[in-house]
C-alpha cells in the first residue's frame, strides 16, 4: 500500500493480525522512567505530524519545544542526565500532554469538559500523559486497557483522546484509544471468544498415519520423478494454462497483404449496398421517418463530427431521446456510406443483459435486418454474433473479459459506453481502463453516454473531452406524494396494515435474534425530516395516518389498493410499479393474484420485470396488451433507464432499491433497501410521460423526497472491491491502491487494504500483491473469488458435480419459494431437502430431483410441488454448463470430465469443499441453554439468514488439540497445499497417483466428529520459539498486567475446573501497612501473591501469580494445556 499517496486517504484502521504493535496500558508506560527520558523520547519526534480529528495529518504546536531548544542554547536545559525535582517532572509530563491539543485549545477546557459524572481525577491527568505519549510513539498504534478504573472513566477518557484527536471504544471490559478510527468488534479482545478443542480416537488418528506414511514414503522414493513431472515449474508467470479459450478471438480487420485488402473492400461494398437498399424500401423509409423524429436524430451531424474530431465525446440526453439506439447507428451508417463498412468494429456496451439484448433487437429492427448479421449481442451465458457483425451489443462485464486477452483491443474503432451515470464498479474500472489505452491507440474513438446531466465530472477526467446535449421531450407528469394519494383516495394507514405479510415474519425473525436491534438506515435517514414536516393544509385522517407511517414498510396493501383504484377510475393505460428487488416484487404479484380485479387475466396483465429475465419473458414488456387488458409491471430499479416501455402512462414509487453498502472500518457488506437519489426518482417519474401525460404516484411524503441525496454513491464507494483487484492484477495494471487513485471517485484506502488482506488470506495473491497460481485460475471464473476456489477444489478433489450446484445456486436467486398462505407446506418442503441442516446440500438435492424430473419434461410440476423457483433452477442448470466448459478450457478437467466425480457422494468431502471456499467467512456456533449464537472470525455476532436451514456450518478457527494431532493436521496441510500448488501449475497431473494422501483427508473430515465442545476463556500463549520482551516496569499493579489481566480468578478457575477439580479458594491477610496479601489454594497447592491496596487486589494478584507459574515453562500452547492436566492430575493422585 506505499505506492498510495498517504494525503489521499489518511490515517487508517489495520487489523489485529497485520498491524504495528499494540500499546497496551500494562505495557508501554514506565513508571519509574525519568521525565526528562521521556521528553526525550518525544523531542525525537517533534517533526513528526499529528493526526486531527479526521484522520488527516496536520503540523503540531512545539512551543514549548522552542522554547526548550532556547535554553539547550543558552545552556539551561538539562539532558536527560540531569536531575529534576518532582514538581519539574510534573510539569515536564504536561508539557508531553499538550503536545497531542491543537493550539486553541487549552488544559482549562479540556478540563472543564471532564467535570460532569464521577471520575478519579488522578486517573484523568495520568491518562493526558499516556495519550500524549501515544500520539508522539510512531511504533505504536494503540492503548489497550483492561483496568476497571479506566472503564468507569471510559467517558472522560474518551472526550479527553477525541479532543486530541485520537479515536476511543469500550469492547466489553476493554478499553481501547487509537490514533486511528475503531471498528465495533475486535477478535482479538472478546474474551468470550469461543474456540475449539478437538480430539480424535486412537484407531482413526492411526489410519491416518499410516496413509500420511504411506504417502511421504512414495514421495520420498520418487522425488526424482516428482521432481521432473510436478516441480519444474513454479512461478504464477509460467505458461499454465492459456486464456485464449475462453473468449472468442477478434477477427483482424486489417492485413498487409493485398488480398486482404480486396476481401474487406469487397465486403465494405456489399454492406454498402444491402443499407442502401434498405434505405430506399418502402419500410426502411417508414423506419427512417420513424427516427427523425427522436430528438437524437437532430443533433446527428453534431455528433458525427464531434467524434470525428476528437477521441473522446460525452453525450448525455434524457431517457427516450434515441441516444442509446441511435447514436451506435449514426457511426455504423456513417463507416458504411464512408465504404469502411468491414473495416469497422463497434463495441456498445450496456450495464444489464435485458438491455444489451433488447437494444440490440431494436437496433438489428430498424436496419431491416435479423440478429446476427451487421448487429449482434453477448451476454453471459448467450450471444449472437456473425461474420458480418460490426456492431456488437455487450455486458460491461464482457469487454472486460476480453480486456484480458486483447488488452490494445485490437482492431476495434469504437467503444461506446452506455449509462456512465449509474456509476457502476465495472464502468468506473473501465473508465481508468480505457483511459490509459487511449494513448496506445489515437485511431480509438471513446464515446460515453449518460442520461442525466452531470456529464462535467466525466469531460473534465478526460481532459476536457466536449459535451453534447440531447435536449428530450416528455409530456407533463402530474406528482402525487403519499400524503395527496390519501388525500384523493381517503385511504387510511394504519399500524396494522402497513406491516407486509411476508415482512412481518422476516421482522419477527430479526426481532428475536437481535431484541436490540438500532433503527434501519431508512428510518434514521428521513426522521429529521418527518419531524419537521408540517401537514396542516391537509384533513384530519391524512394527518392521522402520516403519523403512523412506517418508513421501512413498502405497504403492499396500499399498492394494492391504489391499483384497484387506477383499474376502475382512471384512462386507459399502463401501470409501472417500482419496488426494491426481486423477493418483493413476488411477494407482491402473488397478493396481486389473488385479487378479483388485479388477478382478472381478462382486465389486467400482470408481468414482472428483473435483470436475470429470460429473453423470452421480456417481449412480453415491450408489446401492447389486448384491448380492455390493462398492463401492471412490477420492475426493480432495472426500468429507471436501460429500458423503455412506451405505453406507460402511470407510475407507482415506492422510493427504494436493494443496494450494496459496504462498511470498510467493520470490513461488512449487506444488500438492504435503501432511498434512491432525487435524480433516480426523476427518471422514475420521467416513464410516465414517453406517449401521453402521465401520473406519478410517490408512496412517500414530500419531505422524504427533499431529503434525498442528489444523486446515488458511486458504486466502487460502497462495495468490497476484492474482484476488482483481481482484475487489476490479471491486467497487469500495476500497483492496486495506485490504479484505484486514478479512478473518478477513488475507494478509501481501507477497503482496498480490506480487499488486498482477503485475496491474500485466500492465497489469490502473494505478500508482495503479485498473483498467485490460484488467482490466474480465479481471473478466469466471473464469479466471487470464494466461490471460484470452491470450485477449483472440488474439481480437484473430484466431487465437482455438487459443488458446481452450490456455486450456481449461490450466484442465482434463493430458488426455495415461500407463497404467503402456503408458508407451512413451503417450509415443510425445504425441510426433505435439508433433513441435515445444509442449506448448500438441500440446494443439491433440490436440483438433481429437478433434473430428473427435466427428463420427464415434469419440471414445472415438480418445482410447483415442492416450491421451487423453475426460473432459478434453470439459471443454475445454464451457470454450471458455463462454470463446467471454464473449467475445461482452463485444463483442470478433461474434455468429458469422467475423472471428476468421483467422490460426489461423499457429504463430508463436500462440506470440507464448501468451508475451504468460503472461508475466511465462516461461523462458530455458540449453544446456550435456551438459544444459540454465531461469531465469525473477525466481525463478532452476527444473525442467521431468516430464510435458511442450518443451524451450524464447519468448525472455528481457534483450535485446542494434543500436540501429536497438532502436527498431524499441519503436516496434512503443508502435503495437500503443496499437491494443490503442483494441480495448479499442471492441470494434466493425474491425482490417482496421490491417493494416499487424499485418503488421509478424506477419513479425518468424514470420521472427525470434533466431540470436543466449544471452550471459553483459554489463555493466548506465544509458542517457545517467538521472541519475548524484556519485562518493564509497569505504571499499574501485576494484578492487571499478569496472565489474565483483569479476568485473572476465572481464568484460573475455568482452568482448574475443567480439569476436574474444586474452584480455588482464596484467604487473604491484612499486613501491618494496611496492604492486603492474598493466598490461592487449589488441588492442595497454595500459591502467595504480591501485597496490594485492597483484598480484590490482592486476591486477583494471588491468581496471577498461579497463572504465571503454571505458564512458566517453555511450552507452547498445546504442550501447555496438557501439561498442566497432567500435572494437576498427577497432583491429585498423589494427594
Amino acid at each position: 500500500m506505499k505506492d498510495r499517496p498517504p494525503s489521499l486517504y489518511g490515517a487508517v484502521y489495520v487489523p489485529p493480525h497485520h498491524r504495528l504493535i499494540s500499546s497496551p496500558n500494562n505495557q508501554n508506560a514506565t513508571k519509574n522512567s525519568s521525565a526528562p527520558a521521556i521528553l526525550s523520547k518525544l523531542r525525537d519526534h517533534q517533526n513528526t505530524p499529528i493526526l486531527n480529528a479526521k484522520g488527516t495529518a496536520s503540523p503540531p504546536s512545539l512551543p514549548h519545544l522552542q522554547q526548550q531548544q532556547q535554553q539547550k542554547q543558552q545552556g539551561t536545559y538539562n539532558n536527560n542526565n540531569g536531575s529534576k525535582s518532582s514538581n519539574n517532572q510534573n510539569a515536564q509530563y504536561n508539557s508531553a500532554y499538550c503536545l497531542g491539543i491543537s493550539e486553541n485549545v487549552s488544559d482549562r477546557q479540556l478540563d472543564l469538559s471532564l467535570q460532569s459524572g464521577t471520575f478519579d481525577e488522578a486517573n484523568i491527568e495520568e491518562w493526558k500523559q499516556k495519550l500524549a505519549m501515544l500520539l508522539h510513539d510512531d511504533g505504536k498504534q494503540e492503548f489497550v486497557s483492561r483496568e476497571k478504573k479506566d472503564r468507569r472513566d471510559f467517558e472522560q477518557i474518551a472526550a479527553l483522546a477525541s479532543r486530541m484527536g485520537l479515536y476511543s471504544h469500550l469492547y466489553s471490559k476493554v478499553a481501547v484509544f487509537s490514533k486511528v478510527p475503531l471498528p465495533n468488534y475486535r477478535f482479538d479482545l472478546d474474551d468470550k471468544r469461543p474456540q475449539r478443542e478437538v480430539s480424535l480416537n486412537f484407531g482413526l488418528l492411526k489410519r491416518v498415519n499410516a496413509y500420511l506414511g504411506e504417502y511421504l514414503s512414495k514421495k520420498s522414493r520418487n522425488k526424482e520423478s516428482f521432481s521432473d513431472n510436478c516441480f519444474s515449474r513454479s512461478s504464477s508467470n509460467s505458461s499454465i494454462v492459456t486464456e485464449e479459450g475462453l473468449f472468442e478471438q477478434p477477427e483482424p480487420l486489417a492485413s498487409g497483404t493485398a488480398v486482404m485488402e480486396k476481401i474487406l473492400l469487397r465486403r465494405s461494398s456489399l454492406l454498402r449496398d444491402q443499407q442502401q437498399a434498405w434505405q430506399e424500401s418502402l419500410e426502411g423509409r417508414e423506419m427512417l421517418e420513424f427516427r427523425q423524429n427522436l430528438p437524437a436524430y437532430k443533433e446527428k451531424d453534431t455528433i458525427l463530427i464531434a467524434i470525428l474530431q476528437n477521441q473522446v465525446v460525452i453525450i448525455s440526453g434524457e431517457t427516450g431521446c434515441g441516444k442509446t439506439t441511435q447514436i451506435p447507428q449514426f457511426i455504423l451508417e456513417s463507416e458504411i456510406d464512408s465504404a469502411r463498412g468491414a473495416f469497422c468494429s463497434i463495441i456498445c456496451t450496456q450495464p444489464r443483459r435485458i438491455s444489451a439484448i433488447s437494444v440490440s433487437e431494436r437496433v438489428a429492427s430498424e436496419r431491416g435486418e435479423k440478429l446476427g448479421e451487421s448487429v449482434g449481442y453477448k451476454v453471459r451465458l448467450e450471444g449472437i454474433k456473425g461474420r458480418d457483425t460490426r456492431l456488437l451489443f455487450c455486458t460491461t462485464g464482457i469487454l472486460l473479459r476480453r480486456l484480458l486477452v486483447d488488452r490494445n483491443l485490437k482492431g476495434v474503432t469504437h467503444v461506446i459506453v452506455d449509462e456512465i451515470h449509474e456509476r457502476g464498479m465495472n464502468e468506473d474500472f473501465l473508465l481508468i481502463v480505457l483511459k490509459d489505452l487511449l494513448p496506445r491507440r489515437p485511431e480509438l474513438k471513446l464515446i460515453l453516454m449518460s442520461a442525466t446531466l452531470d456529464a462535467e465530472l466525466f469531460s473534465s477526467y478526460f481532459d476536457g473531452a466536449p459535451l453534447i446535449h440531447i435536449p428530450g421531450f416528455t409530456y407533463p407528469v402530474r406528482t402525487h406524494f403519499l400524503e395527496n394519494i390519501l388525500e384523493m383516495t381517503g385511504y387510511r394507514l394504519t399500524p396494522s396494515n402497513q406491516i407486509d405479510d411476508y415482512g412481518q415474519e422476516r421482522m419477527w425473525k430479526m426481532s428475536k435474534q437481535a431484541p436490540r436491534k438500532r433503527k434501519s438506515q431508512i428510518v434514521s435517514s428521513v426522521e429529521d425530516a418527518l419531524r419537521a414536516a408540517d401537514f396542516k393544509d391537509f384533513s384530519r385522517q391524512t394527518q392521522e395516518s402520516l403519523s403512523c407511517w412506517n418508513p421501512d414498510c413498502i405497504g403492499f396493501n396500499l399498492i394494492e389498493y391504489l391499483l384497484s383504484y387506477i383499474c376502475e377510475n382512471e384512462r386507459p393505460g399502463a401501470v409501472l410499479v417500482f419496488m426494491t428487488g426481486w423477493d418483493d416484487i413476488s411477494s407482491l404479484k402473488d397478493k396481486l393474484q389473488a385479487h378479483p380485479i388485479l388477478g382478472d387475466p381478462s382486465r389486467v396483465l400482470l408481468l414482472t420485470c428483473h435483470g436475470s429475465m429470460a429473453s423470452s419473458e421480456q417481449k412480453l414488456i415491450f408489446e401492447e396488451p389486448e384491448d380492455g387488458v390493462r398492463k401492471i409491471v412490477l420492475t426493480t430499479n432495472i426500468a429507471e433507464t436501460s429500458i423503455t416501455i412506451n405505453d406507460v402512462v402511470f407510475v407507482l414509487d415506492c422510493g427504494k432499491a436493494k443496494e450494496t453498502s459496504y462498511d470498510a472500518l467493520n470490513n461488512t457488506p449487506c444488500l438492504l433497501p435503501s432511498w434512491v437519489s432525487k435524480v433516480s426518482t426523476q427518471q422514475r417519474r420521467g416513464r410516465a410521460g414517453r406517449v401521453q401525460p402521465g401520473e406519478c404516484h410517490h408512496l412517500y411524503p414530500r419531505c422524504v423526497y427533499d431529503a434525498f441525496t442528489e444523486y446515488q454513491l458511486p458504486e466502487i464507494l460502497r462495495t468490497p472491491l476484492q474482484s476488482l483487484c483481481l482484475q487489476i492484477k490479471s491486467l497487469k495494471l500495476g500497483s492496486i491502491s495506485e490504479f484505484l487513485s486514478r479512478a473518478l471517485q477513488s475507494p478509501k484506502l481501507l477497503a482496498v487494504q480490506n480487499a488486498i488482506e482477503y485475496l491474500k488470506v485466500i492465497g489469490a495473491l502473494d505478500e508482495n500483491e503479485n498473483l498467485t497460481v490460484l488467482g490466474r485460475y480465479l481471473t478466469m471464473l466471473p464469479m466471487e473469488p470464494k466461490l471460484g476456489k470452491m470450485l477449483i477444489l472440488g474439481a480437484i478433489l473430484n466431487c465437482l458435480d455438487p459443488v458446481l450446484t452450490i456455486v450456481a445456486g449461490l450466484s442465482v436467486r434463493d430458488p426455495f419459494l415461500t407463497p404467503l398462505d402456503k408458508k407451512d407446506l413451503a417450509e415443510a418442503a425445504k425441510l426433505q431437502f435439508s433433513h441435515d441442516h445444509s442449506d448448500h446440500l438441500a440446494l443439491v438435492r433440490a436440483y438433481e430431483g429437478w433434473k430428473e424430473a427435466e427428463k420427464d419434461l415434469a419440471g414445472y410440476d415438480y418445482c410447483w410441488k415442492n416450491f421451487l423457483s423453475a426460473q432459478s433452477m434453470k439459471a443454475i442448470d445454464s451457470l454450471r454448463e458455463e462454470f463446467l466448459s471454464l473449467l475445461k478450457d482452463t485444463g483442470l478437467i478433461d474434455s468429458y470430465a469422467t475423472s471428476c466425480n468421483g467422490w460426489s457422494y461423499d457429504q463430508h468431502l463436500i462440506r470440507a469443499v464448501i468451508c475451504y471456499g468460503l472461508y475466511p467467512g465462516i461461523c462458530s456456533v455458540v449453544h446456550n441453554e435456551k438459544s444459540f449464537s454465531l461469531k465469525t472470525m473477525e466481525d463478532g455476532p452476527v444473525l442467521l439468514y431468516s430464510d435458511g436451514h442450518l443451524k451450524m456450518l464447519g468448525g472455528y478457527l481457534e483450535f485446542f488439540m494434543q500436540p501429536a494431532i497438532a502436527e498431524k493436521y499441519l503436516s496434512l496441510r503443508r502435503e495437500f497445499d503443496e499437491l494443490i500448488q503442483i494441480k495448479l501449475l499442471n492441470p494434466q497431473m493425474v491425482l490417482h497417483l496421490h491417493h494416499e494422501l487424499i485418503s488421509a483427508i478424506r477419513f479425518l473430515v468424514s470420521e472427525d466428529q470434533c466431540d470436543g465442545r466449544f471452550v471459553f476463556g483459554r489463555p493466548d500463549l506465544k509458542p517457545s520459539n517467538m521472541p519475548v520482551a524484556p519485562p518493564q516496569h509497569s505504571l499499574i499493579s501485576r494484578t492487571e498486567s499478569g496472565p489474565g489481566g483483569d479476568n485473572s480468578k476465572s481464568r484460573l478457575q475455568t482452568l482448574v475446573t475443567r480439569a476436574g477439580y474444586a474452584a480455588p479458594t482464596y484467604k487473604t491477610s491484612q499486613l501491618e501497612n494496611n496492604q492486603f496479601q492474598a493466598t490461592v489454594e487449589f488441588n492442595g497447592m497454595q500459591i502467595i501473591g504480591q501485597p496490594c491496596n485492597n483484598k480484590k487486589s490482592a486476591e486477583k494478584d494471588a491468581a496471577a501469580e498461579a497463572l504465571q507459574w503454571l505458564m512458566s515453562g517453555t511450552w507452547t500452547g498445546h504442550e501447555y494445556i496438557n501439561y498442566t492436566s497432567m500435572f494437576l492430575k498427577k497432583s491429585k493422585r498423589d494427594n
